[in-house]
């Protein structure tokens, strides 16, 4: 017997599942988060992937509970060690559903960010007709295609033009996926986030048609997974420092080696402006970003001016050193 059979819905039907899509270092969890604490009845969930281990797509140390209340100590109540044994990747709504009640949401965001996820949900949907009422929105999250590369290449050491494919056709394919199925879907650019967060967050409320709270309620975090820096806003940094230095062997090894580049911006305040990637390459290294195939033109489609993106990423030319005579 299904999740779904068992569960209850939720007064006026069923909980829409939002479901986030984008790359990495794209804000998904710190917005999902915001949308949680301000808009009324809506809760990031995180990455259901993981809490599920869909083979191929999940990972294997992490989202296995609720990373807020870990790093706090607590025992989380929602995501427990009984629903991710009941809970399986094979009934996505069911899971949505299960959340839903526990958590008091009638919107429940899907932070899995994949588009795989999002399109084996659209197959159990179309293959159940008692699924047929279900509303599937879909937020976008994006950070421009030459940060983006910048931090794959800190992150794992492979060039800036791989970076810049792996954004390309992460977006290529979620814009095909919203538009071949007519999702209604937002997209919200991490740049005007974080410089706008109040406008956007209104913006996020009208698109799920619930109310935005005039001040946040961050004691209502439950969600699995998130980049580690994600936690600091919320947790602060010298907690997430000292769950770290709490785990052992590989985790360990592979949370220091996750946060290593991240680890000196790190303060108690959410991030006011994504500017490190400003002035920081040369011609040679924008040129290899942008004239990736097919690049400005899904750059385009997202809205961001390329132009603009490439004259702010382009270092200032140093003045000729002076010739010091024979």
């Amino acid at each position: 017997m299904s999740l779904r059979t068992k569960l209850p819905r939720t007064q006026d039907g069923p909980p829409t599942s939002v479901f986030v899509l984008g790359t990495l270092f794209s804000g998904s969890t710190l917005i999902g988060r915001d949308m949680t604490t301000r808009i009324e009845k809506a809760h990031y969930v995180g990455e259901l992937n993981n809490f599920t281990q869909l083979p191929g797509f999940s990972h294997q140390n992490g989202g296995l509970i609720c990373g807020p209340c870990s790093l706090l100590g607590k025992e989380c109540r929602h995501f427990t060690r009984k629903l991710r044994e009941r809970v399986t990747y094979e009934d996505i709504f069911g899971m949505h559903t299960e959340f839903a009640r526990t958590l008091g949401a009638s919107a429940i965001l899907d932070g899995s960010k994949y588009v795989a996820w999002l399109r084996r949900a659209i197959a159990q949907r179309n293959a159940d007709p008692a699924l047929r009422r279900v509303p599937i929105n879909v937020i976008l999250t994006v950070r421009n295609p030459i940060a983006y590369a910048i931090s794959h290449r800190d992150r794992t050491g492979e060039p800036l033009w791989q970076g810049a494919a792996v954004w390309r056709d992460t977006y290529v394919d979620a814009l095909r996926t919203v538009n071949t199925h007519g999702l209604p879907h937002m997209v919200v650019r991490y740049e005007g986030y974080m410089a706008r967060p109040e406008r956007h967050l209104e913006r996020l409320a009208a698109f799920l048609h619930l109310p935005l709270r005039d001040e946040p309620d961050n004691g209502r975090i439950h969600d699995a997974g998130g980049n580690w820096s994600s936690f600091v806003p919320y947790v602060g940094k010298e907690q997430l420092n000292a769950h770290i230095e709490s785990l052992n062997g590989p985790a360990r090894a592979e949370a220091e080696k996750f946060v290593e580049m991240a680890r000196p911006y790190w303060n108690n305040e959410k991030p006011k402006a994504d500017t490190r990637w400003h002035r920081s390459l040369n011609p040679g290294e924008v040129n290899t970003i942008m004239g990736v195939f097919g690049l400005s033109d899904i750059a385009s489609l997202v809205g961001y001016n390329v132009a603009d993106l490439a004259q702010r990423a382009l270092r200032p030319k140093q003045p000729p050193a002076e010739q010091k005579p024979a």
